[in-house]
């Protein structure tokens, strides 16, 4: 809404404005007045042509199709802020100071969202613009949030205390490895794995890949603050 890509302002807009819609057709029963008031400002931007909210459907859940690599895309998306966020309360950073925002690893997808999400992800997180590490190429001491195989990173110089961030660093893949043990214990017990559904199976096997995959990175970036 507030970058420079008007196709995606106006994109955007009309998601608000269609889910808006829904959400008072579905309380309008509980509320009409307030609803059919807001609905009539509401209608002629969608381009609705009934007279009144009450001659509307009622929402139904098919109404807007799941997408899910946009689903996938929202995730990432605030897995990277959460991640920006919680290394600045961790580490007493000013919310309104803008950062420097490093990149390293990560796939092509990582590379196509970055590119998609860089403003938002700058106005979000107070940062700014990322920046990609080349492989091979040296890297500052930084703080790491890990998402998937992309390390985000925020260089500790004249922001973070270098043993503050190799505490907190400790900490967390302490708190990763007690996570995976626990889904070792489940998957080692026979009973579990024989009465539990498929899914729940699946899915604690999914948590252990995730949790390795985040394991390997944090260790990975303990060890170059010890350099």
């Amino acid at each position: 809404m507030n970058g420079d890509d008007a196709a995606a302002a106006a994109s955007t807009r009309h998601t608000l404005l269609v889910v808006l819609e829904s959400v008072l057709r579905a309380l309008h029963p509980v509320i009409p007045f307030i609803t059919e008031e807001v609905w009539a400002s509401v209608a002629p931007m969608l381009g609705l042509n009934e007279g009144s909210l009450m001659q509307r459907p009622w929402p139904r859940t098919g109404e807007i199709a799941a997408d899910d690599a946009a689903t996938a895309e929202i995730e990432w998306f605030k897995n990277v802020l959460s991640g920006i966020r919680k290394i600045r309360s961790e580490m007493n950073i000013s919310p309104a100071k803008a950062i420097p925002l490093l990149l390293a690893d990560g796939d092509a997808a990582d590379h196509a969202r970055v590119a998609k999400f860089a403003s938002q992800i700058a106005f979000l997180a107070r940062t700014e613009a990322p920046q990609w590490i080349e492989a091979g190429a040296a890297e500052p001491a930084a703080a790491a949030a890990v998402v998937g195989t992309l390390r985000v990173l925020i260089p500790l110089a004249g922001l973070i205390d270098l043993g503050a961030e190799k505490t907190r660093l400790a900490k967390e893949i302490a708190r990763i490895e007690v996570e995976i043990r626990k889904c070792e214990g489940k998957l080692g017990n026979a009973s579990f794995v024989a009465n539990a559904p498929a899914e729940v199976v699946a899915q604690e096997r999914q948590r252990i890949a995730d949790w390795n995959t985040t394991l390997v990175a944090l260790r990975e970036q303990a060890g170059k603050l010890q350099r």
